[in-house]
């Protein structure tokens, strides 16, 4: 039965009661050998013992033991009060069965019962309808008495409560009854203990005693009331909150130093003595190690109790430090009142490397120094030779290809914290010479392919992570794959014809059976994909916007609704965008949206980017030629678009608007970690050469009270691109300057 983990011991092995007389009484002590809290419950077992309802011939103080710690033990009392088989009288092999509902384990003990005959006959019997009474402090309650008359004649009986302080009994202390011959009554009692902070939550054993008035026969049976806890235990963190590893010396090397203690406070403001164990855990505890002092802290009534929490964990060496989240949860040993208030405190421990920051900044601006020199000197750059124009993440964020007006693409490995450009044995095949594109010699590592031409865009296919379409300035698209570094196939767009007719989107559904295009013409055109990969011979018109609008329009960002892809929003001159509905039948649905902000709105003023705010069907963001990302509730617009009502232009809902471009354009927007319960995070990118975090509310708007907008990169060109690997938390962006970057956002 796994008795190695409880051990228990009894006080006498043989106990003697005669009936009529004191109760007989004998102590269990168990022990919990196991590695966890634990409760204890005990049962007396004798053979031939009576179960008639409310006929206690033990009773046992306490009926359920809170849980205890690891190591600790458990007094129970038994008392005899009466035989357990009626009438009998020798000796009964009692068994104390000792269980546990969280050990699922028991021992057994047997103590040897000497019954003796009594002095007197029993005329009378004193009974519990209900032996265990449950009271709150300063609450009152009836304990219900039923006294039997054995006897032949009626008798006069006396009720006093005894073992329990008097005040708790609600006046007169006594009751009187008559009972007849062979008939039974019944009384109460009122009992109302006094405040929480005056009484214990535990188990309190009274007896009443009942005696005749006219020849002194008396009897009496014991019962339990059981003040219930009430109260809280106060969790807190003594100041201050956040702890820097090392303490001191941190403007030196100090290597010594990789531990700090937390003092962690727990009140006790219930009427309930338990213990308290404090488990670690939250986003960073497989970092560190941890020592809590003590390990089972008792909470004394009305005190305060620390308890120490060592955190120790592994310094780097360099770096830039790093803050580690910690949380911890406090378990009381009784879960009677629940949990603490607080169930759990954030602990913020910052661990800063083992080379100060300066002296780190030092060599590495040496190493840069030298880094440079070399590289000047010895090594070509592995960046592209002009304008990065695009730049995507394949569909498990491990790959990034790049776009540029070089007329390259370029493919780069996602490290943990930097972008890698290796050159592997089978792009050897590429050019075994430095390469030329447009008209610009090219670095072979990391090198995709040559388009011939500048590439304007980029899409990867959802359902082939490898497998990539590029959009050009010429109107064509080129579909690669990453395996083989192979360009697979090429169409040109509708009536390109060698005009610069530029693929400034491209977007695939979902199930890559489709790819939407949007170009320079103002047409969006749907391409099939074939089971093998491939574009399919024939297009389809599924808007021309110049000829819907009698002007001329480009067509610069595509979008479709996260909600099986119903609607799909083009945005381009104007600083307009289109949503569609049906747009993939015969008859789609369009309404126009322009900006109402009173600036100019002319043909070279564009909606550059757009997306739809991740889970939302409905909210759509924006970036624009003045600078300005701009939120709106496509809700008014989907509803006239289902009922397909003619209504006038400009029917979103402008929700939040901001200027993330110091007045000139922003090029690119991205969501990072955003959900509708918590909000997220929008990353921008234009010519004012910054990459900016914006921290948004669930219904889309700014959050100016945590940022009103952080910057994580900057260059002295601009930015013209940004895609984001949501699930990773990182974002690539290519610059003007020629470079492709991978940022972490925290």
């Amino acid at each position: 039965m796994g008795n190695h983990l409880i051990s228990a011991s009894v006080s006498t092995q043989s106990v003697t009661f005669q009936p009529g007389g004191e109760p007989a009484w004998f102590d269990v002590i168990v022990n919990n050998d196991s590695n966890q809290f634990a409760d204890f419950q005990l049962e007396i077992l004798a053979a031939g013992s009576t179960n008639t309802p409310g006929y206690r011939w033990y009773m046992l103080s306490p009926e359920v033991a809170s849980a205890q710690p690891p190591g600790s033990t458990t007094p129970f009392r038994i008392l005899i009060q009466d035989t357990p088989v009626p009438g009998f009288v020798g000796t009964v092999n009692l068994t104390v069965r000792i269980y546990s509902p969280q050990l699922r384990t028991e021992t057994r003990l047997v103590v040897r019962l000497k019954i003796e005959q009594g002095d007197t006959p029993t005329l009378l019997r004193v009974e519990f309808p209900v032996v265990r009474i449950q009271v709150y402090p300063q609450n009152s309650v009836d304990v219900p008495v039923r006294v039997r008359n054995l006897g032949q004649r009626p008798i006069d009986v006396v009720l006093n409560v005894l073992n329990l302080d008097p005040s708790w009994i609600v006046k007169p202390l006594q009751r009187r009854v008559m009972i007849d011959p062979l008939g039974q009554a019944e009384t109460t009692f009122q009992c109302q203990p006094p405040s929480a902070n005056k009484v214990l939550s535990q188990d309190y054993i009274y007896t009443v005693e009942a005696t005749t008035s006219q020849d002194n026969i008396s009897a009496n049976a014991q019962g339990i009331l059981e003040v219930l806890p009430v109260g809280f235990v106060e969790f807190s963190v003594e100041q201050p909150q956040k702890q820097i590893i090392p303490n001191s010396r941190r403007w030196l090397p100090n290597w010594k130093s990789k531990s700090t203690t937390f003092k962690l406070l727990f009140k006790n403001a219930s009427n309930l003595q338990q213990y308290v164990n404090v488990e670690v855990q939250g986003r960073d505890y497989r970092k560190c190690h941890f020592q809590v002092i003590p390990e089972n802290a008792e909470l004394n009534i009305g005190e305060t109790t620390p308890v120490l929490l060592k955190v120790t964990t592994k310094r780097p060496w360099i770096g830039w430090g790093k803050t580690l989240f910690l949380e911890a949860k406090s378990i009381l040993s009784n879960p009677s009142l629940g949990s603490t208030d607080p169930a759990t405190q954030i602990l913020e421990l910052q661990v800063l490397p083992i080379i100060p920051l300066w002296l780190q900044l030092v060599v590495l601006a040496l190493l840069a120094a030298v880094l440079a020199l070399l590289q000047r000197l010895f090594i070509p750059p592995v960046i592209h030779t002009d304008n990065v124009r695009v730049v995507r993440f394949n569909g498990d964020h491990t790959l990034v290809v790049s776009g540029s007006d070089d007329c390259t693409l370029r493919r780069w490995r996602v490290d943990s914290n930097s972008l890698e450009s290796k050159r592997e044995e089978r792009e050897r095949s590429v050019s075994e010479k430095t390469p030329v594109a447009c008209g610009k010699l090219q670095n072979p590592t990391g090198l995709l392919g040559v388009t011939n031409v500048p590439v304007y865009s980029l899409r990867f296919m959802p359902e082939d992570s490898f497998r990539v379409a590029a959009g050009l300035e010429n109107g064509e698209i080129q579909l690669w794959d990453l395996r083989t570094q192979k360009q697979i196939q090429k169409v040109n767009l509708a009536g390109a014809n060698g005009k610069k007719i530029q693929v400034f989107d491209l977007l695939f559904t979902k199930d890559s059976r489709s790819l939407l295009s949007g170009d320079g013409s103002g047409k969006i055109l749907l391409r099939e994909i074939t089971t093998d990969g491939k574009f399919a011979p024939n297009y389809k018109l599924i808007i021309d916007l110049q000829k819907q609008l009698n002007l001329s329009y480009q067509i610069q960002a595509l979008a479709l609704s996260p909600d099986n892809e119903k609607i799909l929003v083009a945005a381009g001159s104007y600083r307009s965008f289109f949503i569609i509905s049906n747009w993939n039948t015969k008859s789609p649905y369009v309404l126009e949206q322009k900006a109402r902000d009173g600036q100019d709105t002319n043909e070279d003023k564009y909606i550059h980017s757009i997306a739809f705010v991740p889970g939302s069907p409905n909210l759509l963001a924006t970036s624009d030629s003045f600078g300005f990302i701009r939120i709106w509730d496509l809700r008014q617009c989907l509803t006239n678009a289902a009922s397909k009502q003619q209504t006038q232009e400009n029917c979103a809902e402008q929700v939040d608007s901001w200027d993330a471009g110091s007045g000139v354009a922003v090029r690119s927007i991205a969501f990072v970690n955003f959900n509708r319960d918590d909000g997220g995070k929008l990353v921008s990118g234009g010519d004012d050469g910054r990459v900016m975090l914006w921290y948004l509310t669930p219904e889309g708007k700014l959050d100016k009270k945590i940022s009103k907008g952080k910057e994580i990169d900057q260059n002295s060109f601009g930015f013209s691109a940004i895609d984001s690997a949501d699930s990773k938390s990182k974002v690539v962006s290519g610059g003007v300057d020629h470079r492709v970057r991978l940022h972490s956002i925290k």
